[in-house]
């Protein structure tokens, strides 16, 4: 049998796509098999990368197994597919020309709407298909990182003051690469029975393991605890305290892999913020950005925050990836959950209210 392969691209309006002898819509959909598929998570923004680092080259993520390219212009930060549809090179191994994304195995060249505008080896003044073209994805700058969408946005990035307004010093932290699922951090982000083990002498005392009654609050888009008070033997970076001090928490996780939280020390207080963005790389491996913010302590160097930052998750991330199963069991039977767990329940059933698949069994 002999198979003859179409060698040329063929733009029929009328027909599909013919490339290389394989109608494109079956090798789109062999293409996007990597693409791991979840109705909520594909349309929510996801820190990707640190903004201060995105210069003057692309840079390829990947983000629910399908890979990124992003690239910052004079207009501002885009992102695209990965994937130049002529052969399907990276393009963020490319470079840019006068703000025009160039591939690098062939010259062609994608403007900020995802559309060819030059294909080198082809005669000047013929027209180039409509169909040659990558597509875009939301994205955009704020808190110190470079956050896509690969769907249709649900909502626009929330406005965190705390972490917007410079007086507090918002300072990133990170990425941090996790051998987990996105949903086991934000997990280990809801649970408080583990600072006096995993972050001992730190952020807890064994001594101090009792915990008080929580209360769980759902509201539409977010579920939340506060006014928890517990004692931590290291004080925060620049705090009058020379020994441990009871800081007062509130956590909330306000998207599926999005969460902040503040520990207050009531007596003067001095607060801290940290929010996490969770990138679900694939489904048992994510990228961890922080933002840590304060109102107190500004004659202490930034860098010492930064550092007790590192140090504490890393404690975290050597437990969350010994963790099995990897994903995390929405079934509320397949494990033993405890009262003091409420949190972490409720972070459970909410995640099986939503729909969200990815990270989940």
């Amino acid at each position: 049998m002999t198979i003859k392969l179409v060698t040329s691209l063929v733009d029929d309006q009328d027909g599909p796509l013919v490339l290389n002898g394989i109608i494109k819509n079956e090798r789109v959909k062999e293409m996007e098999s990597y693409r791991l598929q979840d109705p909520v998570l594909e349309n929510d923004w996801h820190a990707v990368y640190l903004a201060s680092e995105l210069q003057d080259s692309p840079i390829g993520v990947t983000l629910l197994g399908e890979r990124v390219a992003i690239y910052r212009t004079k207009k501002g930060v885009h992102a695209c597919r990965d994937l130049c549809i002529h052969r399907g090179t990276m393009l963020s191994r490319g470079w840019l020309e006068d703000d025009i994304l160039v591939c690098p195995y062939h010259g062609w060249k994608y403007d900020t709407t995802g559309q060819c505008v030059c294909i080198p080896a082809q005669p000047k003044g013929e027209n180039i298909s409509a169909r040659a073209r990558t597509e875009m994805y939301g994205c955009v700058e704020k808190y110190g990182f470079i956050w896509v969408c690969i769907g249709d946005p649900a909502a626009e990035l929330p406005h965190l003051e705390e972490f917007d307004n410079p007086e507090f010093r918002p300072l990133p932290c990170g990425p941090y690469k996790v051998s987990a699922a996105a949903t086991r951090v934000i997990e280990n982000f809801t649970d408080f029975a583990h600072l006096m083990f995993v972050h001992r002498n730190l952020l807890g005392h064994p001594d101090y393991a009792e915990l008080p009654d929580i209360k769980v609050v759902k509201e539409k888009d977010r579920i939340y605890i506060e006014n928890i008070p517990i004692f931590q033997p290291v004080a925060h970076s620049g705090s009058d305290k020379k020994e441990g001090t009871t800081y007062v928490y509130r956590k909330e996780v306000y998207r599926p892999l999005s969460a902040r939280l503040s520990k207050t020390d009531p007596a003067n207080g001095q607060t801290l913020w940290i929010m996490l963005s969770v990138q679900p790389v694939t489904a048992e491996e994510c990228v961890v950005f922080m933002v840590v913010s304060r109102n107190y302590g500004f004659d202490v160097p930034d860098e010492n925050f930064v550092h007790f930052q590192n140090m504490v998750f890393d404690q975290d991330a050597r437990i969350i990836e010994t963790q099995k199963p990897e994903l995390l069991p929405l079934d509320l039977q397949v494990e033993l959950n405890h009262k003091v767990d409420i949190f972490s329940v409720a972070y459970r059933r909410w995640l099986n209210e939503l729909g969200v698949v990815v990270g989940t069994v």
